[in-house]
């Protein structure tokens, strides 16, 4: 399990001349941090990149939550989900109606192969997220995340691989469909098989790839 839908920064494909017009269609809007963008009953139609800052892209239901990606600058969702998108920073979205989008789409071949490799990454991603859940414990889904995030963000050190989530508690459990609580308690036991070493919030070590691999399901 992953934060992230896609690889690709839509800003810096948007750089070149050819784009001019299509950036300019654009609409800037800001947010503040904590501030729901968007719900599943509102009745916009658009797409948006994130410019500034991260938002949260999460299914509701009664009083559960499970987060389906932090999106970052450079990243690309449109609001016809049935996803909630809420700002975790101070945020800056450009967005456009869908159907002015699409129309840019098919005049621009290049942009519209971009999108169909950011859609592929989506839907590679939705089912990454459906196996979770069906197949994995929580110890299970805490692995991946740590051992994704760590080959695609890790920094290599003397002492192993050292990663920063930049994530509270909380926003780790959403990511991975669990409670604070528990995620908490997986953490623990990681830390006391010396898997994981939680450096301060959001930072951890990992010492040894291979290991944290192996690491029992609890």
């Amino acid at each position: 399990m992953k934060r992230k839908f896609s690889s690709i920064n839509l800003l810096d494909e948007l750089r070149g001349n050819e784009y001019e017009q299509i950036c300019a269609e654009f609409c800037k809007i800001s947010y503040s941090k904590g501030q729901l963008i968007y719900a599943p009953e509102h009745n916009h139609d658009l797409v948006f990149i994130i410019k500034q800052g991260k938002v949260r892209i999460y299914l509701a239901m009664e009083d559960k939550e499970f987060s389906l990606a932090l999106l970052e600058p450079g990243d690309l969702y449109a609001t016809h989900t049935r996803a909630h998108v809420t700002a975790v920073e101070d945020v800056t979205l450009l967005t456009m109606p869908t159907d002015k989008f699409h129309r840019y789409m098919m005049t621009h071949p290049a942009l519209s192969r971009t999108i169909i490799s950011i859609l592929g990454e989506l839907l590679k991603q939705s089912f990454s997220i459906i196996d979770n859940l069906i197949f994995k414990d929580i110890a299970g889904r805490l692995t991946d995340f740590f051992l994704h995030e760590a080959e695609h963000l890790g920094r290599s050190t003397d002492e192993g691989t050292l990663l920063n989530l930049d994530l509270t508690m909380e926003q780790l459990a959403a990511i991975i469909g669990s409670s604070r609580q528990t995620v908490s308690t997986v953490i623990n036991s990681m830390q006391r098989a010396d898997v994981v070493r939680k450096k301060e919030r959001g930072v951890y070590l990992i010492p040894n790839m291979h290991l944290l691999k192996n690491f029992p399901t609890i």
